[in-house]
C-alpha cells in the first residue's frame, strides 16, 4: 500500500487535484508514509513553511488513495480503506534554542555582539600563536633587560637615508627617545644579563665602585633591518650635542651602511687597515661627517673574508679609545653572524636594538642567552616603532613646547595677517637676532680633536 500511495496513478491524480505542474514523483517524494502495525493503518504526512499547505497535500493524498481502492483497480484486491482522521498542520519544533528577533534593531544589536564575540576569539587565537613583540613589557620580559628608551616610528617621507632625525628635528619626540638612551649609556652602569637578569655593576672602576661611563659602546641587534645602523648614527649626533667627540666604526663588515647615513664615501676603512697588517695609526682613515663633532671609519673596500677579519680588531679598538670620547661599534646582527662576538670581550657596554613586532620571543630569549654567557655588560635595549600611548610618556607635544613647532608658526603668522596695518606699523623696529651663535673656543677644539 505504500508503494501505491508514492508511486503510479495516486501521485498523478494528486498533482492534478493540487494544480501541481511539477513531476508527481518529485510531488510524492515528499511525503513519509509510515506503517502501523497495530492498527492497521497508514500514516502520510509532509513538511512545508506553509502548514495549510502541508496539511492540504496529506489529506489530498489520503483521499486520492482511498478513491483509487475503491475503484477496484488490479492489484488492489478487495482491500477496503477508509479515512481515520484528517491531517492538520502542527508547528515543527526547531531543536535550535536561539531564535531571531522580529525586529530590525534587535537583530542588528544581535549581530554586532555575535561579530564582537568572534572578533575576541580571533583576537585571543592570534595572539596565542603571535609571539612576536611589540611592547615595553613584552621584550622586557623576553630580553631580560631593561628597555632604556622607545623610538617612535618615522613618517614614510622621513625615511630618507642621510637623514638623521635628531639633527633635523631636534625637539620632536623621535630625537627624545635616542637621548634618552644616550643618558643611560652615560649615568647607567652597565649590567651582566644572568638567568632571570641579576643585575652585577660591570663598569665600575677601582676598589672603591665609582662609576665610569662607558666610552666603547657596541650598538647590534636580532636581526637584520630592526633600525641597527639607523640608531648608531642617531646616538652619535645625540652624544655629539653634548660636546664630546665621537668615532663610529663601522665593523658590520658583511653588509656596512654606516657611511651612507652620514654621507660619507665607503672608501678605504677598518677592512684595508687589517689586510694590510699595518703598524700605523689608523687616524688617516678617520673621516668627518656631515654632523659636527662626529668622526667615521667605514667598513672598507676589501670585504672578502669579513668573519676573519672581526677577530683582529681589538688594535684598532683601543687606539680609537684614545682618539674619541666616545666610540660607537656598528656589527652584525647578534642571530644573522657570529662577526660580533669577536668584538663583545672589546668593548664597555651593549646596547641592543629591537624594532616592535619583528622580534619574537624564542629569539629574544636566545639573544639573552647569548649576552649572560658571554657576560658582557649591558646598558639595555632601544624599542623601535612601538605603539605611543599617553600615558608612557609627555609625547610630541611637550617636545615642540619649547621648540619651533610648525602649526603655532602657522597660526601665529595668521594673527598677525588679522592685525590693522597701523598697529603692525606702531610696533617699534626690534633687531634681528643672529642666525646661528658660535661656539667657544672650548668646545671647537674638542670639536676639532680628531681632525688634529
Amino acid at each position: 500500500m505504500k508503494l501505491f500511495v508514492t508511486t503510479g496513478e495516486i501521485p498523478k491524480r494528486a498533482a492534478a487535484a493540487l494544480d501541481y505542474q511539477g513531476d508527481p514523483a518529485v510531488l510524492a517524494s515528499g511525503l513519509t508514509v509510515e506503517e502501523v502495525p497495530e492498527a492497521q493503518a497508514l500514516t502520510i504526512s509532509t513538511t512545508s513553511a506553509d502548514g495549510a499547505r502541508a496539511a492540504q497535500v496529506a489529506n489530498t493524498f489520503a483521499a486520492e488513495t482511498v478513491r483509487y481502492f475503491d475503484e477496484g483497480h488490479q492489484g488492489t484486491g478487495d482491500a477496503q480503506l477508509s479515512i481515520l482522521q484528517e491531517a492538520t498542520a502542527i508547528p515543527a519544533e526547531s531543536a535550535v534554542a536561539l531564535r531571531l528577533p522580529a525586529g530590525r534593531i534587535p537583530r542588528t544589536a544581535l549581530a554586532a555582539l555575535l561579530g564582537l564575540i568572534v572578533g575576541f576569539g580571533v583576537a585571543l587565537i592570534l595572539d596565542r600563536f603571535d609571539s612576536r613583540l611589540r611592547t615595553r613589557q613584552e621584550v622586557h620580559e623576553a630580553i631580560s633587560m631593561p628597555v632604556v628608551a622607545q623610538v617612535p616610528r618615522l613618517k614614510r617621507a622621513d625615511r630618507v637615508p642621510g637623514r638623521l632625525g635628531v639633527v633635523a628635528e631636534p625637539l620632536g619626540e623621535y630625537a627624545n627617545g635616542y637621548r634618552a638612551a644616550r643618558t643611560a649609556l652615560m649615568h647607567l652602569p652597565g649590567q651582566q644579563v644572568q638567568g632571570e637578569w641579576t643585575p652585577q655593576d660591570a663598569t665600575a672602576a677601582g676598589d672603591g665602585g665609582e662609576f665610569q661611563p662607558a666610552r666603547v659602546i657596541l650598538v647590534s641587534s636580532a636581526f637584520e633591518s630592526e633600525g641597527k645602523t639607523t640608531s648608531v648614527a642617531n646616538l652619535a649626533a645625540s652624544f655629539a650635542e653634548t660636546g664630546q667627540s665621537v668615532l663610529v666604526l663601522d665593523c658590520d663588515l658583511r653588509s656596512p651602511d654606516a657611511h651612507n647615513q652620514f654621507d660619507v664615501p665607503q672608501g678605504a676603512g677598518i677592512s684595508d687597515h687589517l689586510v694590510q697588517a699595518a703598524s700605523e695609526s689608523i687616524q688617516p682613515l678617520i673621516r668627518p661627517t656631515n654632523v659636527s663633532g662626529v668622526y667615521i671609519m667605514t667598513a672598507g673596500t676589501r670585504l672578502d673574508h669579513p668573519a676573519a677579519l672581526t677577530s683582529r680588531l681589538e688594535p684598532i679598538l683601543a687606539e680609537a679609545r684614545q682618539l674619541a670620547d666616545v666610540v660607537i661599534v656598528d656589527t652584525a646582527p647578534l642571530l644573522a653572524a657570529s662577526d660580533v662576538f669577536d668584538v663583545l670581550p672589546l668593548v664597555d657596554t651593549v646596547l641592543l636594538v629591537v624594532r616592535s613586532g619583528r622580534l619574537t620571543e624564542q629569539a629574544g630569549q636566545r639573544v639573552a642567552e647569548l649576552l649572560g654567557r658571554f657576560q658582557v655588560p649591558v646598558t639595555g635595549a632601544i624599542l623601535i616603532g612601538a605603539p605611543a600611548r599617553r600615558a608612557e610618556g609627555y609625547g610630541s607635544r611637550y617636545g615642540y613646547g619649547y621648540g619651533d613647532d610648525p602649526r603655532k608658526k602657522q597660526r601665529k603668522a595668521a594673527r598677525v595677517k588679522e592685525k590693522p596695518a597701523e598697529l603692525a606699523s606702531a610696533e617699534p623696529p626690534t633687531e634681528s637676532r643672529p642666525a646661528q651663535r658660535s661656539l667657544p673656543e672650548e668646545a671647537s677644539d674638542v670639536d676639532n680633536a680628531l681632525r688634529s
